[in-house]
């Protein structure tokens, strides 16, 4: 099995990393359908989708979900946000380790392009120090 994600949480391939801990990881979408912010949450172990995942991982991914939604909001200033999570080629998923699409929207989506450097650098900054300042809210 070769799975992108999979090398991303070994640290074999480069991601933005917006967000980690023992069980999840989130990183910008390579490929984001709107500027500022698309984001990928998934469990760090392998499942190819969501029929496979323990119900207590999938609870821990959805809890990030909701976290990278909320810094979204806060560091980004975005009026929406659309989670999306695919299961199989038929319903459009592409890689398949499931993961859930954190996306900012503004009423409209722009298309797909690739992420810059800049990009990739001042948005996982940003949603990064978003995070740390609404963990440390709660806790």
């Amino acid at each position: 099995m070769d799975c992108v994600f999979c090398r991303i949480v070994k640290g074999e391939e480069p991601a933005y990393v917006v967000y980690e801990d023992n069980d999840v990881i989130a990183i910008l979408d390579k490929y984001p359908i709107n500027r500022g912010g698309h984001t990928l949450v998934m469990p760090k172990r392998h499942y190819r989708d969501i029929t496979e995942a323990p119900g207590d991982e999938l609870c821990r991914v959805i809890n990030v979900t909701k976290l990278i939604a909320m810094a979204m909001i806060k560091a980004l200033g975005t009026p929406g946000v659309r989670i999306i999570q695919n299961n199989g080629a038929d319903a459009g998923q592409v890689i398949f380790h499931i993961h859930f699409h954190v996306i900012p929207m503004t009423g409209r989506m722009t298309g797909r392009h690739y992420l810059t450097e800049e990009e990739g650098r001042e948005v996982s900054m940003a949603l990064s120090r978003a995070i740390k300042e609404l963990l440390n809210d709660v806790g």
